[in-house]
């Protein structure tokens, strides 16, 4: 997992892990309290569900932003002319500029899913 995060470039990967651990924090506190019947469905309730769903977008987001600036940055290098680039090299960097869309895709998927399970849980409110 840790080579992954360091190909996928730490300047994207790193933040987004820091995040996501920190909504898997508010995941854990929403369904302790769901489970301790502390839970409210009040406005402010929901808004800590919805923040879950929230991080996970941005999430996706910023997987997307970094997979659209690595290949922007590659693409400049191949116009400038200044190496030989091989499809396998080609190739490759798209491999590695989908790292961080696909973190951040896995990120949002399991956000949801901690949302859903949240939101429309026994008693809850959709």
């Amino acid at each position: 997992m840790m080579k992954l995060l360091l190909d996928g470039g730490p300047i994207f990967t790193f933040p987004m892990t820091l995040i996501f651990l920190a909504n898997i924090v508010l995941i854990v506190r929403n369904i302790a309290f769901y489970y301790s019947g502390k839970l409210q469905l009040t406005q402010n309730g929901n808004a800590w569900v919805n923040a879950v769903k929230h991080i996970g977008v941005i999430l996706l987001t910023l997987g997307i932003l970094g997979q659209i600036i690595g290949l922007y940055s590659a693409f400049e290098v191949i116009e400038s002319g200044k190496m030989e680039i091989t499809p396998s090299i080609l190739a490759g960097g798209i491999r590695v500029s989908s790292i961080t869309t696909l973190l951040g895709l896995a990120y949002f998927v399991i956000s949801y899913g901690f949302y859903a399970f949240l939101k429309f849980r026994p008693g809850g409110r959709a």
